[in-house]
């Protein structure tokens, strides 16, 4: 290669070459600085063969990289045109130089190889963006599998420390049975923090009324003192230190916080009528006390969250046997009584007990459907929240003549199997609960989801009612309570009377 216009140019690619190796190409998020690259190297490719004699050079495969390289990055339309314009234009500059017909055809080979190179690249782009796409499927489940190994391995230790019972009731006996025992007083307070709202659950109150649950703001000046205590409270004196206690003319109160991984789980608060009843010794009793009974409330809690999350399976065999069992039964008790009806149509009064007790099965047949109905529909990995939420409010407003309204805005991406299961089943309850007992004209369902966080809002115009007066389980607020706490969400009913009902499921999004 002695001809001075060859050295030149390979001079230029080795100088572009050795800068490429310092400083590579990296695909940024926007691509823009990166396809200015690209296009700029296929332009130096260009003039360097271009001054070297075009498809007579002898760099004429230098392109392919570059070519190769837009394929690969931005796809076969980005390859294909770099391909087109690199040859178009290297056989522009043949046909000036030489002006023959052979540098047409010499043009369109090398477009056509080009282009195959373009190609190549994208087909390796597709295989590696299917690729990255089985990877996040893969995390994802990973991830699931490794939350689930996680809340397995936090039972296993609670167990291995306290395996006397996983049944919060029996803890909460147990508790009441010690603190009998090692300490005199003259009333007792359990309480336990519902982790999906402000509220404190009464688990026991012996010797003093409470309300099944407390708002945080209502509770007692003690107890809020003792909640910010790192060990006890102990008071001899409660009137001198400015505190009050849950029981009224309460003198003296020994109070513990119960913590489980550096959560407050629970308060255990003994008190006594008398001033200076309890003792340095009894306030290190009830330090000793509360750890095993901070590790024994946890350790029952989290057990209610799995048995709510496993009761999904246990929902889908109800189904299956009320449907091969009960509902072929029941068809068939009709088809017979339809059959007796047509035989004994000369006997009026038969005919009408026949006609009576074939609408009361009619009747049971179209109920035990639509509970069929209410049973099998749920989130699948085809099916997210939103269609089967929008199906189910289409069947719920022909049925019950409640006019439904379902608002779904879908910005982040879609949330775990077992969380959108979850937050369908709290949706069911509170339709229920409307079709039940709110008496409502319209029901509002707005389901939101952003990169973050995720919320349900489901609102009526019914009649309302006051959330402090009511029945949880009657209006299955204890099971909407443990689902929403089985996915770490918070749960918040907001209600009163002649003004409908407002509840808000909120939480965030795992990673």
């Amino acid at each position: 290669m002695t001809n001075p216009v060859d050295v030149i140019a390979a001079a230029l690619l080795v100088a572009y070459t050795l800068f490429r190796i310092a400083r590579p190409i990296e695909k940024q998020a926007n691509g823009r600085s990166a396809q200015l690259q690209i296009w700029a190297e296929l332009a130096l490719c260009v003039v360097a063969l271009s001054i070297s004699g075009a498809w007579r050079s002898p760099f004429v495969l230098i392109p392919i990289p570059a070519v190769m390289l837009a394929g690969y990055g931005w796809g076969y339309r980005q390859g294909i045109a770099a391909a087109a314009v690199t040859a178009g234009s290297l056989t522009v500059v043949d046909v000036l130089a030489t002006s023959g017909s052979r540098s047409v055809a010499q043009g369109a080979q090398a477009a056509l190889m080009l282009g195959l190179c373009a190609s190549i690249g994208a087909f390796t782009r597709s295989l590696f963006l299917d690729e990255e796409a089985q990877h996040r499927r893969d995390q994802d489940q990973i991830t699931r599998m490794s939350t689930a190994n996680d809340l397995l391995s936090a039972l296993h230790e609670v167990v291995q420390t306290l395996p006397d019972s996983l049944d919060l009731g029996e803890v909460v006996a147990s508790t009441q049975r010690r603190l009998r025992e090692h300490f005199d007083y003259t009333s007792a307070t359990f309480i336990i923090r519902d982790g999906t709202t402000d509220l404190w659950r009464v688990e026991l109150a012996e010797g003093v009324r409470l309300e099944t649950v407390i708002a945080e703001k209502d509770l007692p000046s003690s107890a809020i003192e003792a909640l910010a205590c790192q060990d006890t409270l102990r008071s001899g004196d409660l009137a001198g230190d400015d505190l009050e206690g849950f029981a009224p003319g309460t003198g003296s109160v020994l109070a513990a916080p119960l913590r489980a991984r550096n959560t407050v789980v629970g308060l255990v608060e003994i008190e006594h009528r008398e001033p200076n009843r309890f003792s340095a010794d009894d306030a290190e009793m009830l330090i000793g006390m509360s750890g095993p009974l901070a590790l024994a409330v946890d350790n029952a809690m989290w057990f209610g969250r799995l048995r709510t999350l496993g009761a999904e399976a246990e929902r889908a065999r109800i189904a299956r046997d009320l449907h091969d069992r009960l509902a072929q039964s029941l068809a068939y008790v009709s088809f017979e009584l339809e059959r007796l009806a047509k035989t004994y149509v000369d006997d009026s009064d038969l005919d009408t007990d026949l006609d009576a007790l074939h609408d009361v099965v009619r009747g049971v047949v179209v109920e035990l459907r639509e509970t069929l109905y209410q049973l099998r529909a749920d989130v699948t990995d085809s099916l997210e929240l939103e269609k089967v939420a929008r199906a189910y409010l289409q069947r719920f407003q022909d049925r019950t003549g409640i006019a439904c309204t379902l608002t779904a805005r879908a910005r982040g991406r879609r949330l775990p199997i077992q969380v959108e299961q979850e937050v369908w089943r709290i949706l069911q309850e509170a339709l229920t609960n409307v079709e039940r007992h709110a008496d409502a004209r319209r029901v509002w369902v707005s389901w939101t989801t952003s990169a973050d966080r995720a919320s349900l809002e489901v609102r009526d115009d019914g009649r309302g009612f006051r959330p402090s007066t009511v029945d949880d389980e009657r209006y299955g607020l204890t099971g909407m309570r443990e689902r929403a706490a089985a996915i770490g969400a918070q749960l918040s009913i907001d209600s009163q009377p002649d003004f409908g009902t407002r509840i808000l499921v909120e939480l965030e999004v795992p990673r």
